[in-house]
């Protein structure tokens, strides 16, 4: 089908904490000061975070229902589900988004949740646990969720079904080695894993943390900090350059495709995070990591739109960082 341009009223996307404002207190006057101004938008996100807002679902909900809310997804082409760089709106019911996004997460939230486990480990979570139980863990319910999957083929020719069964198969095996040669080499620079903090132990090592970063004003942020870290170790020993520092120099995950602008916001969030520039605080607890998640998430989805509006301070330096160096032209506002 032939989607046509939106021509409606300037997009502004809401931070999750906007939202809270709304269920907290009608805000009248102000939501009609914004829904007259503004298309207010959300996201798959914003529906992850409704989910976890166990009991208060239908407040968000109808929240998003009196906003006269449009949803927003990265449009995926078809039939190889290829990510591309534009996004669709649609003005669909909040509640028949919610609940389809239920049905199209609910077998896979336990497979998301386990592959994170690693980087919330590097942020100093899953204190006792080894990098090997982590690691067993991950590769358990891998192997269940490509399981799960083999009931389903039951109405396909038996040679597709095969051809699906070996396909698995090969993927468990190729999960397996990855995970192994990845804890291989991190326990060469890990003295006690089931303590490790990765965070605090990679600004130690650097030298270069909150308090030097912090006071780092734009014009011109990510180049600045860069100057920071080019002249020291590992850094200077290596010829890298802002973009190799960042991450958003090539695709890793699929190098035969462009990076797109959503997905280098998403890397330069991280790294900023990583490094301590205003970091999001305690991740090293699993509902603070797993709201800075959502924090990274929301920065992407929020590029495509014209405003972003947030209450979080830490959320606004690191994403306005991201966008002045994209040339990201969304316009942030600090409620």
């Amino acid at each position: 089908m032939e989607i046509p341009p939106y021509k409606g009223k300037p997009t502004l996307y809401l931070d999750q904490n906007i939202l809270d404002l709304f269920v907290k207190s009608k805000l009248i006057d102000f939501r009609k000061v914004i829904t007259d101004s503004y298309q207010i938008i959300y996201s798959d996100e914003t529906l992850n975070e409704i989910k976890r807002s166990v009991g208060y679902e239908s407040l968000f909900l109808d929240v998003l229902c009196s906003l006269n809310a449009f949803h927003i997804q990265i449009k995926v082409e078809q039939p190889n589900f290829v990510i591309t760089n534009q996004a669709l709106i649609s003005n669909s019911n909040p509640y028949e988004e919610f609940e389809a996004y239920n049905s199209n997460t609910s077998d896979s939230e336990a497979l998301i949740k386990s592959s994170l486990q690693s980087s919330f480990k590097f942020s100093g979570g899953l204190k006792g646990l080894s990098l090997s139980d982590i690691h067993e863990n991950q590769i358990s319910i891998f192997n269940e969720y490509l399981d799960s999957h083999v009931d389903l083929l039951d109405s396909l020719p038996l040679e597709l079904r095969e051809e699906f069964i070996s396909n698995a198969s090969a993927m468990k095996e190729q999960y397996r080695d990855i995970l192994k040669t990845t804890e291989i080499t991190l326990k060469e620079n890990i003295i006690d894993e089931r303590n490790w903090n990765g965070l605090k132990n990679y600004r130690d090592a650097v030298g270069i943390g909150p308090k030097e970063l912090n006071n780092i004003d734009g014009p011109d942020v990510l180049e600045k900090i860069w100057q920071l870290y080019k002249s020291k170790p590992p850094y200077s020993d290596m010829n890298l350059d802002i973009h190799d520092f960042f991450f958003i120099k090539n695709n890793f995950i699929f190098p035969d495709l462009p990076l797109h602008n959503h997905q280098k916001v998403t890397a330069i969030y991280r790294m900023l995070d990583t490094i301590g520039y205003y970091p999001d605080s305690n991740i090293n607890k699993e509902r603070r990591f797993i709201a800075s998640m959502s924090d990274n998430s929301h920065a992407a989805m929020a590029s495509f739109c014209d405003h972003l509006m947030s209450r979080d301070m830490n959320f606004i330096k690191k994403v306005s960082a991201a966008y002045e160096f994209l040339r990201i032209p969304t316009i942030i506002y600090h409620l």
